[in-house]
């Protein structure tokens, strides 16, 4: 019984191991690669002998916004046509962000994409922010 015990454990170890070995490398594979659309994630995740892991993507994309936005205030069309990320993910990252107080929306102006007026320009660079401005 006690030997029955131990070759359990020892396997379910092995494949917590190799399941961990397998996420880092999707997580490695996705931070390499351009936007990955959402039909095709759950297939990368089994390439990878895993279940889809809607969280590994879901993170590398908020960095990429985050970090567009520390090096250029643009508005939310302007990194979506730069990084590829679907607007509307980019919508759910700056709230996320927001939320946390590293997002801050700078001024509004015309947007370099749509052309639309008072549109909000971003920034997750602290030095940026300020204490004045109010989303209307």
């Amino acid at each position: 019984m006690k030997n029955t015990t131990n070759s359990l454990c020892k396997s379910f170890e092995n494949g917590l191991n190799k399941n961990t070995t397998n996420k880092a490398r999707l997580i490695a594979y996705v931070e390499k690669s351009e936007y990955i659309e959402k039909s095709e994630q759950p297939i990368i995740c089994k390439q990878f002998n895993l279940t889809y892991l809607k969280g590994v993507f879901a993170n590398e994309y908020r960095k990429r916004f985050y970090r567009y936005l520390y090096f250029n205030t643009t508005t939310t069309a302007e990194v979506s046509k730069q990084t590829k990320i679907p607007e509307k993910f980019l919508c759910q990252a700056k709230a996320y962000y927001e939320k946390k107080g590293l997002l801050q929306v700078l001024y509004s102006d015309r947007c370099p994409v749509t052309k639309s007026n008072n549109v909000n320009f971003l920034s997750t660079n602290k030095k940026l922010f300020s204490d004045n401005y109010k989303i209307k």
